[in-house]
C-alpha cells in the first residue's frame, strides 16, 4: 500500500495542545478481573467493523473497541472538552481544516504491533474502497477528507474539505491495520468470522455459534496506564449469550446467569421488581439521570413505498398516534413526548408541537389521500380498490402491547396496520435495506446532530445506511451543508431550526417518547464508580467503567447458599448531574 507523500512542516513550530487536567472518566477505586456476564439478542451476522451486515445487535460491543472509542481524540463524558485517546496532542491550523496530530507511541493493536500514520492513511484509504458497500464511509470520506499524510510514524497530517467551526469532530476518525486487513472484493467473505485486530484492551476469544461470543482483555494493554482509562476495561472476561426476547434475557438475569440488566420498559420497572434477590440485597435496582441528546427513536416510515408516498396519508397517521394513551396506559406516566428530530441538542426547534391526537383531522388528510369509504372489513378503500393498509416491522416483543394498542387506535380510523414481530437483528437489516413500509427505529445520538446521514438525499436511494426512510429534499440538502460547514453558529442554528420543520412536515417520522435516564439491575459483585456513569453516557456499553469484587461475589454466593439476606437497598434514584432536580 502506497504512502501518501511527506509533508514539509517545522513540527517545533506548530501550536501543540493536550489536556491532562480533567478526571479520570473511570474511578481509581476501580479492580481488575472478573468474568462478566450480558446479553445479545441475535448471534453476530459478523465479526468485521465494516462492511455488510457489520451494524447488527453485536456491533455495539465490538465497535466498543475499535470505532466508538478509539479516534485520535475524545470528548470527555463529563466535562466535553478534548482529551487525548490514540494521539496524545494535536494542533489545528488558522484554516480550520488542517490538523496536525502526535500519536501515542505506546498504542499498539491486539496482535502487538504498534499502531502508527501508515494505519491512518490505509484506514482512509480502505473507507473509499468500492470493492464491497460501504456508502456511508465512502461518501464520508469523500466529504469529509481532502488528504490523510504521513510526517513521520508518530506524527499525522490531515487535511478537511473546508473550514470546519469543529475541526475536532469533523476530521478525527479511527486507525485501521494496515497489516491485518485487505480492500479486495473477496475479504468481507473471507473475515466474516475472523475476530478484528483493535486498539481496544479486548478481543473476540471464543465463540459458539447461536450460543453465544466472548472477548478476553488482553495481558499487557497499552492503555492500562493512561489518565484517562484509569478505571476503565476493568473486567477480564466477558461472555455475552445469545438470548432471543427481552423477557427471557430478565429470568436469566434473576437466576444469576446475567451480571447486569437494563430495563427499557415502564411496566416491567412498575409490576415486576418484587423477587427475593432484589429484596434480600442481592440485587440492586437504580435509576440513574444523565444528560444527553436523546437521539431518534420512533415509527419511521419508507417514502418509495406507495402507501406512504401520500403527505395526506402521513399526516393521518400522525394524527392518529395516541401518545397520552400509551404513556397512561401501558407506561405508567414515565416518559415525556419527543418531538424534534434533534432532541436534547442546543439545535433542537423549540418551537416545534408534536401532531397532536385528533381523529377529526386524521379523517380529513385520510379523504385528501384518496381514502374516503370503507370497505366491508371496516378499512378505508381507495381508487382501484388500493386498501388504506400496511405492515410495521419491530425487533422486540415488548413493544407487542405498545403495536397493538396504535394498531387498535388506527383500525377504529379505518387504517389497517399489520405487525410483524422479527428477531432484532432481522428488523434492523430490513430497515438499512430499505424493506419495510413502516418500522420501530432507534439512534443514539452524539455530541452534535447529524443531519447528513440521516436526511441527505445523498443516501435516498443508496442501501445500509440511516437514510432508511428514503428522503430526499434539495431544500434541506443546502440546509445541511450550511449546518455542516458554516462558521457563523447563528446561521447553523437557523438552517437546523429550518431542518427540524421541514422533517415534522413531511411527517415520515413519528417520534416517540423520551427519558433522561437509564434505569437497570445489576448482582451486587459488580461495582460503578460514586455517579454510576459519566454525564453524557447514553446506554451503559457507552463507558465500561463497572468492575467485578471477588470479594463481594463470594459474600454474594454464601448468602444465596445460606439464603440470608444482605440488607436490601432502597436507593433507586440516583441524580449525581442534578438532571433530576432542574426537572423537578
Amino acid at each position: 500500500m502506497a504512502i501518501s507523500s511527506v509533508s514539509a512542516v517545522n513540527l517545533e513550530e506548530l501550536k501543540w495542545e493536550t489536556n491532562n487536567e480533567d478526571p479520570p472518566i473511570g474511578s481509581e477505586k476501580a479492580k481488575r478481573g472478573g468474568t462478566y456476564y450480558d446479553s445479545i439478542s441475535a448471534y453476530p451476522l459478523t465479526f468485521r467493523l465494516y462492511g455488510p451486515n457489520s451494524n447488527d445487535a453485536f456491533a455495539g460491543w465490538n465497535r466498543s473497541y475499535a470505532i466508538s472509542t478509539f479516534n485520535l481524540v475524545l470528548r470527555h463524558p463529563s466535562t466535553d472538552r478534548f482529551i487525548p485517546c490514540l494521539a496524545t496532542h494535536w494542533s489545528v491550523q488558522d484554516d480550520q481544516r488542517t490538523i496536525y496530530f502526535r500519536l501515542d507511541p505506546d498504542a499498539r493493536w491486539t496482535d502487538g504491533k504498534p499502531i502508527t500514520a501508515d494505519d491512518y492513511v490505509f484506514s482512509h484509504q480502505f473507507q473509499q474502497t468500492k470493492n464491497f458497500p460501504l456508502p456511508f464511509y465512502n461518501r464520508y470520506m469523500e466529504d469529509y477528507f481532502e488528504s490523510v499524510e504521513k510526517i513521520d510514524d508518530h506524527t499525522l497530517k490531515i487535511v478537511g474539505t473546508k473550514r470546519s467551526w469543529r475541526p475536532l469532530d469533523d476530521y478525527n476518525f479511527v486507525p485501521l491495520p494496515r497489516h491485518d486487513m485487505q480492500t479486495d472484493a473477496d475479504w468481507p467473505v473471507r473475515d466474516n468470522y475472523k475476530p478484528p485486530v483493535v486498539p481496544g484492551p479486548y478481543i473476540i476469544s471464543a465463540w459458539k455459534e447461536g450460543e453465544r461470543v466472548e472477548f478476553k482483555r488482553r495481558e499487557q494493554w497499552w492503555g492500562e496506564s493512561k489518565r484517562y482509562f484509569t478505571g476503565m476495561f476493568n473486567v477480564d472476561r466477558i461472555v455475552l449469550r445469545v438470548i432471543n426476547q427481552n423477557d427471557r434475557a430478565f429470568d436469566y438475569f434473576k437466576k444469576g446467569e446475567l451480571s447486569f440488566y437494563p430495563i427499557l420498559s415502564a411496566r416491567m420497572w412498575s409490576t415486576q421488581m418484587e423477587f427475593d434477590a432484589l429484596k434480600n440485597g442481592w440485587v440492586h435496582r437504580k435509576r440513574l439521570f444523565l444528560d444527553y441528546p436523546q437521539g431518534m427513536y420512533g415509527l419511521v416510515m419508507n417514502l418509495n413505498t406507495p402507501i406512504f408516498q401520500s403527505k395526506d396519508f402521513r399526516k393521518a397517521v400522525q394524527h392518529l398516534f395516541n401518545f397520552k394513551e400509551l404513556n397512561d396506559k401501558l407506561m405508567y406516566g414515565a416518559y415525556y413526548r419527543q418531538v424534534s428530530a434533534f432532541e436534547g441538542t442546543e439545535y433542537a426547534n423549540s418551537k416545534l408541537k408534536a401532531y397532536p391526537f385528533n381523529p377529526r383531522n386524521a379523517r380529513e388528510h385520510l379523504v385528501k389521500a384518496g381514502f374516503s369509504k370503507r370497505g366491508r372489513d371496516g378499512i378505508l378503500e381507495g381508487s382501484g380498490g388500493r386498501k388504506a393498509s400496511f405492515t410495521v416491522i419491530f425487533g422486540s416483543k415488548t413493544f407487542e402491547r405498545h403495536m397493538t394498542v396504535i394498531q387498535n387506535t388506527f383500525k377504529r380510523a379505518g387504517i389497517e396496520m399489520k405487525l410483524r414481530l422479527l428477531e432484532p437483528g432481522a428488523a434492523f437489516e430490513k430497515g438499512l435495506e430499505k424493506a419495510f413500509e413502516m418500522q420501530l427505529f432507534s439512534r443514539t445520538a452524539g455530541f452534535y446532530p447529524d443531519p447528513h446521514q440521516y436526511f441527505s438525499s445523498e443516501f435516498k436511494e443508496v442501501k445500509q445506511n440511516n437514510n432508511i426512510w428514503s428522503f430526499g429534499d434539495p431544500e434541506v440538502d443546502r440546509l445541511i451543508d450550511i449546518y455542516r460547514y458554516d462558521l457563523d453558529k447563528k446561521k447553523r442554528q437557523e438552517a437546523m431550526v429550518k431542518i427540524d420543520e421541514i422533517i415534522q412536515d413531511s411527517a415520515f417520522y413519528i417520534p416517540f417518547w423520551k427519558a433522561p435516564f437509564l434505569r437497570f439491575l445489576y448482582w451486587d459483585y459488580v461495582q460503578f464508580p460514586d455517579t454510576f456513569f459519566p454525564k453524557r453516557t447514553q446506554q451503559p456499553l457507552d463507558y465500561q467503567v463497572f468492575w467485578i469484587d471477588e470479594d463481594r461475589r463470594k459474600r454474594l454466593e454464601d448468602a444465596k447458599r445460606n439464603n440470608t439476606s444482605l440488607g436490601e437497598d432502597k436507593v433507586i434514584d440516583i441524580d449525581p448531574y442534578g438532571v433530576k432536580a432542574a426537572m423537578d
